[in-house]
């Protein structure tokens, strides 16, 4: 399984056991690419700044960096870096483009290796693009890229990819409100995920042109759920445990909300046509219209 990735971004906020304290300013990394240290900077009122071991973070987001440590052991420099021949990179290390700076990085959770450098060029987040460790040198302190800035991919964390596709089924002209009401959208790793109902099987397709539009996804998965294959998937089920043989069985659903009417032999097959119903994915509820006897 490959090694998720977390952005590592200059200028988060730290927290420690105790407190929130100082923000991220540097990091260091060895040949291979490996964190090994970090530099925090405390803010006011105090000054200056401490290198810490990666290894003593115990996770970190676009958000902040957590240590399995306290400030004071931080700050009284009981915690000693990695001491190991390493390259410093911060938002002040020289970028061969001009108005561009380092943001950060995306690194490995488990190697704590990095993977691509991110950098901003503008202030907008839009200008925030990726560039793997393998198009990246150094050469006298300098940051070398092997392609021009436009070559690099756009790069969005999963909270802005999620709401920049929200606002992309907002704005798309076909999609009924009641659609874009059920859709569901999640963002892991990169990789856009849609589920939840619509209506008809070009609503769904409709959905996934909105969300392809947005820049900076690596995948996308498309598991909405069609009213129409819906109601085939309920029947094919109910075909399979043999149900059909001896109910006559109409379906209709509507976003998900699935009425079943017709005639059911008796209380009990209509309480399995029920749960037969209920357990197909897709299916949001279930309510029964059947009646109950012989014709």
């Amino acid at each position: 399984m490959a090694n998720k990735l977390a952005p590592l971004r200059l200028g988060r906020r730290i927290r420690f056991r105790d407190r929130w304290e100082g923000r991220l300013s540097a990091f260091e990394v060895d040949e291979s690419w490996e964190v090994i240290n970090l530099v925090i900077k405390r803010g006011f009122p105090w000054t200056g700044s401490v290198k810490l071991p990666f290894l003593k973070a115990s996770d970190w987001s676009d958000d902040h960096i957590s240590f399995d440590s306290t400030s004071l052991e931080a700050f009284d420099r009981q915690l000693a870096p990695v001491a190991a021949p390493g390259r410093l990179l911060s938002a002040k290390t020289p970028l061969p483009i001009a108005g561009a700076r380092l943001a950060g990085a995306l690194v490995e959770q488990t190697t704590r290796r990095v993977r691509s450098l991110l950098i901003r060029h503008g202030v907008a987040l839009s200008h925030e693009r990726k560039a793997a460790v393998e198009q990246v040198g150094f050469e006298d302190g300098h940051l070398r890229l092997t392609v021009q800035m436009d070559g690099l991919p756009i790069y969005r964390g999963d909270e802005g990819l999620q709401l920049l596709v929200r606002e992309a089924l907002a704005r798309h002209p076909h999609l009924t409100s009641d659609d874009r009401r059920a859709i569901e959208v999640k963002v892991s790793d990169g990789t856009i995920s849609l589920a939840g109902n619509v209506r008809t099987t070009q609503a769904k397709a409709w959905a996934e042109q909105a969300a392809a539009s947005v820049d900076g996804a690596l995948a996308l998965r498309n598991e909405i759920v069609d009213d129409i294959h819906l109601e085939m998937t309920v029947a094919q089920a109910l075909d399979q445990a043999r149900l059909s043989r001896t109910a006559a069985i109409y379906i209709r659903s509507l976003l998900g909300e699935v009425t079943l009417f017709g005639r059911a032999p008796s209380p009990g097959v209509a309480e399995e046509i029920v749960r037969v119903a209920s357990r197909v994915p897709g299916v949001r509820s279930v309510t029964s219209r059947l009646e109950v006897g012989e014709n």
